[in-house]
């Protein structure tokens, strides 16, 4: 798809949609920055700001997701599931999301692969609805906070 038929289907969005990608865009290099050189337990604690409410609604959660999904397939560089999926879990935190990250293995081939998402009330809202069938999740991911020494 070219440039012009991008541009047209960004300014066919809803504003409120438009000023998301836009985030997620500009933020993605950031947080795949962060990652590198702060590592997975900081990232995770930056990621884990407390949700101000219960009530956030899937679906609110499961379009900032595609638009964060948007926003990795049209970076630079390959953003990994787990760049797109802390930034994920930072931006709804921010909205008052209990989002949770996710990381499962598989094995394929005899090779261990992970994969990360983002689950709102254990649903994904990045990712296959199956998603946790296919991978193997750890379970809850533990706080950032627990990592910390005595």
């Amino acid at each position: 798809m070219g440039a012009t038929q991008e541009l047209a289907r960004y300014r066919a969005l809803p504003r409120a949609h438009r000023r998301i990608l836009l985030g997620a865009a500009l933020r993605l290099p950031l947080a795949w920055l962060r990652l590198r050189t702060t590592g997975l337990r900081r990232m995770q604690a930056w990621a884990e700001r407390p949700p101000a409410r219960e009530d956030f609604r899937l679906d609110e959660a499961a379009g900032i997701g595609r638009l964060v999904n948007i926003a990795a397939r049209h970076a630079p560089w390959r953003a990994t599931c787990l760049t797109r999926s802390l930034l994920l879990v930072r931006m709804l935190r921010e909205r008052g999301a209990a989002a949770q990250l996710r990381i499962g293995v598989r094995l394929v081939g005899g090779a261990l692969d992970a994969h990360a998402w983002v689950e709102l009330d254990g649903v994904p809202v990045n990712d296959a609805p199956d998603v946790a069938e296919q991978f193997a999740p750890f379970g809850e991911m533990p706080s950032a906070e627990q990592f910390r020494a005595p």
